[in-house]
């Protein structure tokens, strides 16, 4: 889900499937493309030791939880890197041309399309660990959450309460990373649309929350419950598509209208963009789709 913390361009993050549940975490968000590979070949370890921080996981919970992320990594690399290549050419080839919110839309629409195909593999395993957990972990967990709330609320407090030109300064800097330089032109773009959009920042902080507390209160559903592992999948394949769309018709309107705004915006910017920065563009693209061939090609 897009916001102004996020770059100006949707990351390409194979994982963030991750913050679901560290069980799924097929991949690690990344900030460059070297750090695909790095953080794809070790998305395992990176995975348990999140897990465990949370949950304080006995050794046997720690085995099962390895050999099922491993076969989860094993699935992705052979089976979804190659269609993650096919997007991003796609993405580079219409990047020739003018740029519509439409099209920013769609691209997200598609990220979240494979995200949600990680998570429906990933609920079995998901489920498998839940039903292993003891109320004593999911109240580490849940006490864990809460203490990462309170740090992130402040710094969304913090946020909202920027002026209109430190928050255009930020954005202006993210886009950079994708642009290099940006004009003037393309800095009053910035400024305008951001100045005409509420920053959200609250709502955003609210409803991290309410996910957090709504995958916890599954968790000590199915802990208590004792649902065979099948049931279990099927309420987490429910919650990831709450995730992806809200079932309340507030929530939804509000993530779409924020959603619409960021497309706009980025829209704009790669309609007003050079060809030196087009160009900055497609390259980092093919970075990405370039580590994906090789991830998709090695045994591991």
């Amino acid at each position: 889900m897009p916001d102004d913390s996020s770059s100006p361009i949707t990351d390409f993050s194979v994982g963030r499937v991750t913050r679901l549940a560290a069980i799924a975490a097929i991949a690690v968000s990344v900030a460059s493309c070297a750090a695909i590979r790095i953080g794809y070949n070790n998305a395992d370890t990176l995975a348990l030791l999140q897990l465990d921080s949370y949950l304080d996981l006995t050794d046997e919970q720690e085995q099962t939880c390895k050999e099922r992320l491993n076969a989860l990594l094993a699935w992705h690399r052979t089976t979804q890197l190659r269609d993650y290549v096919a997007l991003i050419d796609r993405t580079r080839a219409k990047l020739g041309g003018r740029i519509t919110a439409a099209d920013v839309l769609d691209f997200n629409q598609q990220l979240n399309t494979r995200m949600m195909t990680a998570a429906d593999k990933a609920a079995p395993d998901i489920a498998h660990v839940a039903l292993t957990l003891s109320p004593e972990q999911i109240d580490r967990a849940a006490k864990k959450v809460a203490s990462d709330a309170t740090k992130a609320r402040r710094e969304f407090v913090r946020l909202e309460n920027e002026s209109g030109a430190e928050r255009a300064k930020k954005y202006g800097e993210r886009a950079e990373s994708w642009f290099g330089k940006l004009t003037d032109e393309q800095i009053e773009i910035i400024r305008k649309s951001l100045a005409n959009r509420p920053t959200d920042a609250t709502w955003w902080i609210d409803e991290r929350e309410r996910r957090q507390r709504e995958f916890l209160s599954l968790l000590r559903k199915i802990q208590v419950d004792r649902p065979t592992e099948e049931v279990a999948a099927r309420w987490l394949r429910t919650y990831f598509t709450h995730l992806n769309v809200a079932p309340e018709a507030e929530r939804r309107a509000r993530a779409e209208s924020y959603r619409r705004g960021s497309a706009e915006l980025i829209a704009q910017l790669i309609n007003h963009a050079t060809p030196e920065q087009r160009a900055a563009i497609d390259k980092k693209l093919n970075d990405y789709a370039q580590d994906f061939r090789s991830l998709a090609a090695s045994n591991g």
